[in-house]
């Protein structure tokens, strides 16, 4: 007789445990790729209930504001009731609503010291977490588009609690009309016009502010949210009638693609500086576009006009080309002769091409001293042109050295410049520059032999298409280890030239010193300190130590907006 061999059931409590341990991973699975399990362990036990215990999590400023180019802290803080007797490790997200619409996007994750940034906030966001429970946003480098609602979200096992902030840009609202004349744009015309003048859509928010500043225009155009207004202080008929009170007139939304409207741009602060070019004579728009750029420069953009005059008090009763082919003038002071009795931007609409004007640049430069490692006055005139050119720069013009110099440059050894002549500011005079006698000021050596007399030089650099960053690593690194860690990040070892951009203009503040790419030691102050040298902003410098002593690094990622 043959026996059938019949298989004990498994008791179904093991199933199920099997089941629900195989399925923990999917579970506790976030898109960021981090894992719930991580984060409960409480005191050691794995717990995830409080027993009674509440999370709190808030904002001690809800609404942020701040201009392009500059930080912001977007406060967040959680706590418990009662208060735990031991610290327990959270989760931490931050994400972003554009102020636009739109899907919501991750900003930032944190759990204890692990933390990881996405998209476009990649290593310009981090927490401050000054003290426990600090879960707030560092953000820097703001960009025009980074507007919005900002949700603070902190988990711990299956409490989820959040708070957010608005952050708002401060800046400026124009209208604008392309040269082919009024309501000629789509809404997507008016984005692309728009970030053409170095400025983006208008919100309505921006606007409404603009009409309470005194903004009138009767010209429909598009905004951000894809509704089409006009802001009216002086009620009258051809702007809704006489009947109306003051106020921001409203089409509602319109077809995107297929009506057509102007456009309200917002501009924020800049970046570099917007100065009217003084010339012998007047020029047509093709020769504005050289001399502006034998000047070290470009021509001004409209948005850099605009953000000048708000910002930076630009008044010039002189109209000028832009690089739209507009011609446009800042006034801060009215006066008699310079058009109505109160501030703005006048126009002169699209000038014909080959008239002669005026011609209005943006530089946007930072210009720095450079010793080789080899020492003092070691550089020929086209050792300087490379030594420049291996750093991500060019030689400065005096243009540039002496706007520098304005902006309180000090440097006592001579330099090449572009034109071969050899010069250095000083904007405190001392015995061994030039003597306590001289006023401060750009002394010149005049033009010297460019193979034969060896100086150090001055060396320019514009805005970066990338990010320059200090690398957090567990331990300090040679200079050849410098090297890898940031090939290892992604990136490459950051360039004097590099540097200093990411310090001037995108507001890299650290005072940690780093190894660059050749071979130099220096450290970015924006936001001078008590133990991070003088105190006052700058590139600082410990020259070139030996290549096996252990110092952190500097990287440069490129194409990170």
């Amino acid at each position: 007789m043959t026996r059938m061999m019949v298989a004990h059931p498994r008791p179904l409590l093991v199933i199920l445990l099997q089941l629900l341990l195989s399925c923990l991973p999917a579970l506790g699975y976030s898109s960021n790729r981090f894992f719930y399990q991580d984060i409960l362990n409480g005191n050691g036990n794995g717990e995830i209930h409080f027993n009674g215990v509440k999370l709190h999590v808030d904002s001690s400023q809800p609404f942020v504001f701040a201009l392009r180019g500059s930080n912001a802290t977007l406060s967040c803080r959680y706590w418990y009731e009662p208060e735990l007797s031991s610290p327990r490790r959270v989760r931490v997200k931050w994400s972003w609503l554009p102020i636009v619409g739109g899907h919501e996007t991750d900003v930032l994750v944190a759990i204890g010291p692990r933390i990881h940034s996405f998209g476009d906030f990649r290593d310009r966001v981090h927490l401050r977490q000054d003290s426990p429970g600090d879960a707030s946003l560092v953000m820097t480098e703001l960009q025009l588009n980074d507007t919005g609602r900002y949700r603070c979200e902190v988990i711990d096992g299956l409490e989820d609690k959040s708070a957010t902030v608005n952050l708002e840009l401060r800046g400026v609202v124009f209208p604008y009309q392309p040269p082919h004349g009024r309501y000629n744009l789509t809404y997507h015309d008016a984005q692309q016009v728009c970030q053409e003048q170095d400025s983006t859509l208008a919100t309505f928010e921006q606007l409404f502010q603009a009409w309470e500043e005194g903004l009138d225009w009767c010209n429909a155009g598009w905004l951000a949210d894809g509704t089409v207004q006009y802001p009216i202080t002086k009620s009258r008929s051809p702007c809704g009638g006489l009947g109306l009170a003051p106020g921001v007139r409203s089409y509602g939304r319109r077809h995107r693609h297929l009506h057509r409207y102007d456009a309200f741009c917002f501009s924020s602060s800049l970046r570099g500086k917007v100065y009217y070019l003084q010339l012998p004579q007047k020029v047509n728009l093709t020769e504005a576009q050289q001399v502006c750029f034998n000047n070290g420069a470009q021509i001004a953009k409209v948005g850099q006009l605009y953000a000048a005059w708000k910002f930076m008090g630009l008044d010039r009763c002189d109209a000028g080309w832009l690089a739209d082919g507009s011609l446009r003038y800042p006034i801060n002071n009215p006066r008699r002769n310079c058009g109505p009795m109160e501030p703005g931007v006048r126009s002169f609409g699209f000038a014909p091409p080959h008239h002669k004007h005026g011609v209005y640049c943006y530089s946007a430069v930072v210009v720095f001293p450079y010793q080789p490692p080899h020492g003092r006055y070691n550089l020929t005139y086209h050792d300087a042109q490379q030594v420049c050119q291996e750093q991500d720069s060019t030689l400065a013009t005096f243009e540039q050295l002496f706007q520098a110099w304005e902006e309180g440059l000090n440097w006592c050894n001579a330099g090449w410049l572009a034109d071969g002549t050899v010069q250095y500011p000083i904007t405190k005079p001392r015995r061994p520059c030039g003597g306590l006698g001289l006023s401060p000021g750009v002394r010149s050596y005049g033009s010297r032999h460019r193979h034969l007399h060896r100086y150090d030089v001055f060396c320019s650099s514009s805005p970066l298409q990338g990010k320059v960053y200090y690398l957090q690593l567990p331990e300090k690194v040679n200079l050849t280890e410098a090297q890898q860690a940031c090939f290892k990040d992604g990136a490459q070892i950051a360039k004097v030239g590099q540097l200093y951009v990411a310090w001037r203009f995108m507001g890299l503040n650290h005072c940690d010193a780093g190894w660059l790419a050749d071979g130099s030691l220096r450290y970015p102050i924006t936001k001078p300190s008590r133990n991070c040298g003088p105190l006052e902003p700058g590139v600082r410098s410990f020259g070139f130590p030996p290549p096996y002593q252990k110092h952190g690094v500097y990287c440069y990622s490129a194409g990170m907006q």
